[in-house]
């Protein structure tokens, strides 16, 4: 039986990392590169997420407006023995920074990724970056949790 890729570690770690920088560059579109067209996702903000289209724009209502920066911190990734499907509990921290009434206040929270990922042919050879990756990582599922919340709630609520 063949062992699993160790260069796959380092593709789901990038499509983990992607999430991060759509989010912080409001690049909602870079989502699609995130996850499966049809994937399910429960944030606490919107617990019955149903495709990417709709966790797109749940995000976006969410932190269109509010400047971020996520911070990926403890993470475990493991793989299914036939190398196909994968699951990272990834610890994050991020802070959101409140704009026009809110400036100066932030907001940051702590908490954790729960994803299921799944192993796609690489169109065109394209690895994304990780050259002898087994193909392209998606996340099929999503939970986040919150461990806390700390700062100005209503720099979400008010812009």
């Amino acid at each position: 039986m063949p062992g699993i890729n160790p260069l796959d570690y380092i593709a789901v770690k990038n499509v983990l990392a992607r999430y991060c920088e759509a989010l912080d560059l409001k690049d909602f579109r870079l989502l699609e590169k995130v996850f499966l067209p049809d994937v399910i996702a429960d944030y606490p903000f919107n617990s019955d997420l149903k495709g990417v289209d709709a966790v797109s724009q749940a995000i976006q209502k969410r932190l269109g407006p509010i400047r971020t920066h996520h911070n990926l911190t403890t993470q475990t990734i493991t793989f299914d023995p036939d190398g196909k499907e994968a699951r990272a509990v990834t610890y994050f921290n991020a802070i959101h920074f409140g704009q026009g009434p809110h400036e100066g206040k932030m907001l940051c929270a702590y908490g954790t990724y729960l994803d299921d990922l799944v192993l796609r042919e690489a169109d065109d050879g394209d690895h994304e970056g990780v050259q002898g990756a087994s193909g392209i990582w998606r996340i099929k599922g999503r939970s986040v949790l919150f461990t806390r919340r700390i700062g100005d709630e209503m720099i979400m609520k008010e812009f």
